[in-house]
């Protein structure tokens, strides 16, 4: 089945040109804006108008940027986090009878920690046609803004909750060669800074972008100490995008030597103190204490063996 193609040559007022192409069915990925609705390119505002149906990850936010641009009498349905696999048949099924389905998440990008990269499997391995229409994305205006990020950055979404497990995550990024960027809520930016002060040191640089393009955008450069001190009382607001810079190789990083600090120390004491030793290590590493316990065991059973 053929369809008029989505018209790039279309007035802002709505209307057609002359000249229309037919063309197969197409899921279209469309990014939105963050926080100011001007940031929505012309090319996005005339997809959403020729689209056959836009499926939204909240079709109240879509209904107000719908509004906003004077769109009217759309098929618009829900596909959130929790329906995306289920309603990613349906989605197929309308590409495939010809339909250009337009998809939006809340703000930026779909599928980039968001809803969208499931619909794209099932479309794209049906053997139907995928496209997007560029648009904002907090990472990448993060990275830009940042200052630290011109080799390249490692992109992280949102950190787990609890603390433990965050740790282990920036852990396992404190030696790499490249920034790392994260989403953080209001409620635990000030955790997430306070983490990476004891991981990273609190001279390593950061850059902390709060409500990115909306009236109340704050952008921070500088220490990550002082970032931890400046967001880190009770009560923030609004949504953070943090980025640490890349390690210094030239330099030991403080949580490595945290880390090799306990270790002497507690071998130092005899093997009296592996239990303390595993404790001190499963509150910097995030692994389990009784992991860690059995893994201290065993390499000092190794350790009499061999000797």
């Amino acid at each position: 089945m053929y369809l008029k193609a989505i018209s790039l040559n279309s007035s802002r007022d709505g209307s057609k040109s002359e000249a229309v192409d037919r063309i197969d069915g197409v899921l279209i990925l469309l990014g939105t804006p963050l926080g100011n609705l001007s940031d929505l390119s012309e090319r996005a505002i005339r997809t959403l108008r020729d689209a056959d149906a836009i499926a939204a990850e909240d079709t109240r936010r879509l209904r107000v940027l719908l509004s906003h641009l004077h769109i009217t009498n759309k098929n618009i349905f829900a596909v959130d986090a929790n329906k995306e696999e289920l309603l990613s048949a349906k989605v197929a099924e309308l590409v495939r009878s010809g339909n250009s389905v337009v998809y939006t998440t809340d703000a930026g990008m779909p599928g980039i920690s968001d809803p969208g990269a499931k619909l794209v499997r099932t479309v794209s391995r049906a053997g139907l046609r995928v496209d997007a229409i560029p648009g904002p994305s907090a990472p990448i205006l993060a990275a830009s803004l940042s200052g630290l990020c011109e080799t390249g950055f490692s992109f992280l979404g949102f950190l787990p909750v609890k603390s433990g497990a965050r740790r282990k995550v920036l852990m396992s990024m404190e030696d790499g060669s490249l920034p790392v960027i994260a989403f953080e809520s209001p409620n635990r930016i000030g955790s997430l800074l306070a983490d990476a002060v004891e991981i990273y040191g609190e001279d390593h640089p950061v850059f902390v972008g709060r409500e990115l393009t909306k009236i109340h955008q704050e952008l921070f450069y500088g220490k990550v100490g002082d970032a931890s001190v400046h967001f880190g009382s009770a009560g923030q607001r609004g949504e953070f995008v943090v980025v640490l810079g890349a390690a210094k190789h030239d330099e030991p990083s403080s949580g490595g030597l945290q880390i090799l600090e306990k270790v002497i120390a507690a071998l130092g004491q005899g093997t009296g103190s592996t239990r303390l030793l595993a404790e001190e290590l499963a509150g910097v590493t995030g692994v389990g204490k009784n992991q860690v316990y059995n893994m201290l065991v065993a390499a000092q059973r190794k350790a009499s063996e061999s000797g």
